[in-house]
Parts: C-alpha cells; structure tokens; sequence
C-alpha cells in the first residue's frame, strides 16, 4: 500500500517555495518590504491563502509588497525554462486560466497591481511583468491538458528580466 505524500512535501512544491523566497529576497534588497502569503495557508498548511468576501473567495498571489507608499501583489512561478510553442514561434510560459483571472479579480478588489515573476531555472533569469501590460499579448488555451480550466501563455520576451541570480555566481 503506497502512502500519499503531503503536497507541501513534494519536489513540485519545494521548487516553487524556493522561487518564491528567491523573489522576495531580491526584492526586500531592493527596498520592498515584504509580506509572504504563502505564511497564511491554513492551520495544517494546507489551504492557499484567499481573499474572502461573503460570497466569493480568490487565491491571492504569493507576495504582498509595499515600498514609498506603493503597494503590489507579486505571483512568482518557477520554471526550468520557457518552452518553445510551435503554433506561435515563441518562447513561452504559463499560468493556470483560473489564477490567471482570480490574479485579475485581487487586483479589481484591493486596487493593487499584480506582477508576475518568473524564475528560470536553466538561465538564472528573473523576469517580471504587470499582468495587465501582458493582457494585450496573452495567449488562452481551452482544452483539458496541462491544468484543469485552461492555462494562460505569455510571450518571454513581454517580461523584463529583473535580475540574474547567476551573473553573480
């Protein structure tokens, strides 16, 4: 009899922890303070943290960042690297369509801006972007692989790289 393996225990889930301290590092030396989301997650961890209003709930994103009177929401994605997709002859990469549009319903809400961070494994690149500047050049895709309700495609060239953490190494 196999025994289930806790998510937070899995190899999927520790590399993105590992991106998401990477991100929040970098941006509290560049002055941001930092609340990290993912500390309020239920009292077994188990639950991703929501804005909760009487009716609906949304995942709000990894980082709630303030600096000089600015406040922002920051999602961080660890991926190996961006994929080449045939169909648009671009590197890539992507997000769930639900978080995508729970991301859009945070940032209507609390009227703070969502960025998306991406942290490539491969190259060492930090690429960040404002979810509303990557709207105009989104890519959706419907069908059932890859995540449950579609994922959401961005070009890796609509993303600023932020930093390189191996130019330093």
């Amino acid at each position: 009899m196999r025994t289930a393996v806790a998510f937070r225990e899995t190899a999927e889930f520790q590399r993105g922890r590992t991106g998401e301290r990477l991100v929040a590092e970098l941006l509290q030396s560049r002055g941001w303070y930092v609340i990290p989301s993912y500390d309020y997650s239920g009292e077994d961890g188990d639950k991703p943290p929501r804005l909760q209003g009487l009716r609906e709930a949304f995942p709000v994103p990894d980082l709630d960042i303030a600096r000089d009177g600015i406040r922002r929401w920051a999602e961080v994605k660890t991926k190996a690297a961006a994929s080449y997709t045939r169909l648009t002859g671009r590197l890539e990469h992507g997000i769930p369509k639900r978080h995508y549009w729970a991301y859009k319903r945070v940032q209507e809400i609390t009227g703070c801006e969502v960025w998306l961070f991406i942290y490539e494994e491969q190259t060492g690149d930090v690429l960040c972007a404002r979810l509303d500047d990557l709207d105009a050049v989104k890519r959706e895709y419907d069908g059932p692989k890859m995540s449950r309700g579609g994922m959401v495609f961005f070009p890796r060239d609509a993303f600023a790289v932020f930093t390189n953490v191996k130019a330093g190494a």
